[in-house]
């Protein structure tokens, strides 16, 4: 019996370290199991009871490190690699990249640039390991150039404000998108009672689309946008033409679906918008696609996208139309913008060069932080970090600008760890180049009633043409965004009416402004007069300038299309000079135009010139501006 009882107790012994052998190899399958599912902060529960049992176990160490680091908890994390390092520094040495990360996060620079550079050291240089070898030189790159940063980009601007709670929520509220004139702020939002119909449980939201205005220098209370523009699923990151009458933006889970989320497209018809239609498989891809903005011309879209063959995790890419005005396939931005890691929330500023995105990549304050890039001479100039205040040590992206440049608008997890909308005041290195905000109704000269009309901008000095857009059917509003830099011809024309011509000269050291001209159409019929705003002439002479081509073009255009008509060229000087003199410059100039449409294959029957001298001012001869506007060429239906 005696012998029994030792047994006895081996075997029980044996049988309780096997069980506990057992429990601690569940904890640790257990917590794998939440970590590949994201369950981060769950893993490290069961995995720290592992950790318990077996603290000198490399599996549990690493695991319990890589599901602190995801979670955030990064002083955590290192403690864990470090006795990974010592139990066994052999191990994968994708620990010590992560463990490189974590200690950049903690500020402490010294400590991971020597992580990184020990996993450059023994991570493996086989072929199909490169990019993540690629990845450690970067980290380590963004590890010795963030102080810099941190010490260079530090202004004395204010804090960016948060909008309040007219504006946010207890949810994420991101994406912000500004109107030109930055009066509107069309946003994304995750807020409850919104088109999904959330149960109880629910921790949030859908993403919606919802804008607020400012009303006497406040943001009013977020508006939801209607269906077929907001669903059930999930919809963000609206962006427009500047007209307004164009919207791209992002729906996922769609059965037209090409990937996880796509872009799409809708147009303002009057006050309702169009349903959304898929920008299709030249764009969006098998992947996730998504925030785009729209350059002020309405020629190019910017937006950022995860598939297959670009430079990182997600990259910014291009699109612009062909010429059939179709969207042609996507362009990525390069090595310049992109990074090995995360490049998103793309903005393309009214100026159509400026680009402003938010990036983990390049060096900078911690998490995402937003840059600025120029388009210049065919090439993106290196990105430049906005700095402290507007960057912090927390994610900072969805940047947008509008109407002078001087207030930005941002999201930010700065605040509470949710993102939600600031308001910050740009200093002007950091804005882009001024722009003229053109705005105004179209309407019938004789009715007053509004039009929808097409609305051109031309470059008069190059005849290239440099956006167009279309006044809203409904109300007949328009708006065009010109950069500053250069002679700019605005036209504006409709089907059954005489089109509509203004100048604006516009030099490299303008200032923003906003102008308002209303345009009048005057229908194809006889007795129409209308005065052609961009014919020049060379002073004191007949001889037509090059600036005058566009304009001579859309005349030829137009009486192609009106076979019937009949128009008199009349010509017109201010009060300088003598009364013969006048009469014969007028005369000649008439002649001059008449001599460009026939040659350009209008017949001579269905022209006539015509000089009046300055028997036939419009505005005063007392200053410069009315003799200005008494020098001018006017056609004249005779007939059609």
């Amino acid at each position: 019996m005696r012998k029994f009882f030792p047994l006895l107790a081996l075997i029980c012994l044996a049988f309780q370290m096997n069980a506990q052998l057992i429990t601690d190899g569940l904890y640790y399958d257990e917590g794998e199991k939440l970590y590949n599912d994201g369950e981060y902060k769950a893993a490290a529960v069961k995995l720290k009871k592992a950790y318990s049992a077996d603290p000198k176990n490399a599996d549990v160490l690493n695991l319990l490190g890589l599901a602190l680091y995801y979670d955030g908890k990064y002083a955590d994390c290192v403690k864990y690699f470090e006795e990974l390092r010592i139990v066994k520094p052999d191990y994968w040495a994708w620990f010590y990249y992560e463990a490189g990360n974590a200690y950049q996060q903690l500020g402490q620079v010294d400590k991971a640039v020597e992580w990184l550079q020990e996993f450059s050291k023994r991570y493996s240089t086989a072929a199909d390991k490169a990019r993540f070898l690629h990845q450690g030189d970067w980290r380590l790159y963004y590890a010795t150039e963030s102080p810099v940063v941190r010490k260079e980009a530090v202004s004395n601007l204010k804090a960016p404000v948060n909008l309040g709670t007219t504006v946010n929520t207890e949810w994420d509220d991101y994406m912000p998108s500004t109107n030109p004139t930055g009066t509107r702020i069309y946003f994304t939002s995750q807020r409850k009672g919104g088109f999904s119909q959330e149960k109880g449980e629910d921790k949030e939201g859908d993403e919606d689309l919802y804008y607020t205005d400012m009303k006497n220098g406040q943001w009013q209370k977020p508006v939801l946008l209607p269906a077929p523009l907001n669903s059930a699923s999930n919809e963000g990151a609206p962006a427009f033409s500047a007209d307004g009458q164009t919207m791209v933006y992002v729906a996922c889970g769609r059965d037209d679906g090409m990937g996880d989320c796509d872009l799409y497209l809708s147009n303002l018809e009057g006050d309702k918008w169009s349903a959304p239609i898929n920008m299709g498989n030249v764009i969006n891809s098998d992947a996730w696609d998504s925030q785009p903005t729209v350059s002020s011309d309405g020629q190019r879209i910017f937006f950022c996208s995860d598939r297959e063959g670009g430079y990182g995790g997600e990259d910014l890419y291009m699109i612009e139309r062909n010429r059939f005005g179709k969207w042609g396939p996507a362009m990525n931005l390069g090595p310049t913008i992109n990074t090995p890691f995360d490049d998103k929330s793309p903005f393309i500023s009214p100026d159509a060069k400026t680009l402003y995105f938010a990036s983990d990549g390049h060096p900078g304050f911690g998490e995402m932080d937003i840059f600025k890039s120029v388009f210049e001479n065919g090439k993106w100039s290196e990105p430049v970090n906005l700095g402290s205040p507007i960057n912090t040590d927390k994610n900072d992206l969805y940047f947008t600008i509008g109407g002078s440049g001087e207030v930005g608008y941002l999201a930010s997890a700065r605040g509470s760890g949710n993102l939600d909308l600031y308001s910050v005041n740009i200093p002007e290195a950091l804005r882009p180049t001024p722009t003229m905000i053109l705005t105004g109704v179209v309407r019938n000269f004789k009715t007053k009633d509004p039009l929808g009309a097409w609305v051109l901008v031309e470059d008069l000095t190059t005849g290239e043409m440099i956006a167009t857009g279309k006044s809203n059917s409904k109300t007949g509003e328009y708006l065009v965004v010109l950069p500053v830099g250069k002679l700019y011809g605005v036209s504006a024309t409709r089907e059954g009416y005489f089109f509509y011509s203004d100048n604006f000269d516009l030099p490299e050291d303008a200032k923003y402004t906003e102008v308002r001209r209303d345009i009048d159409l005057k229908p194809i019929e006889k007795g129409t007069k209308v005065v052609m705003n961009n014919i020049f002439f060379e002073t004191g002479k007949a001889d037509l300038k090059p600036e005058s081509y566009v304009e001579l073009n859309k005349a030829i255009q137009l009486m192609k299309a009106n076979p019937s008509m009949i128009v008199e060229v009349g010509g017109h000087t201010d009060n300088v000079g003598s009364d013969e003199a006048n009469m014969k410059l007028s005369h000649d100039r008439a002649r001059s135009v008449m001599d460009y449409l026939t040659k350009s294959g209008i017949p001579t029957t269905r022209l006539q010139a015509k000089g009046y001298g300055e028997t036939e001012p419009i505005a005063t001869n007392d200053t410069e501006e009315g003799r200005a506007a008494n020098r001018r060429t006017e056609f004249v239906i005779l007939e059609n």
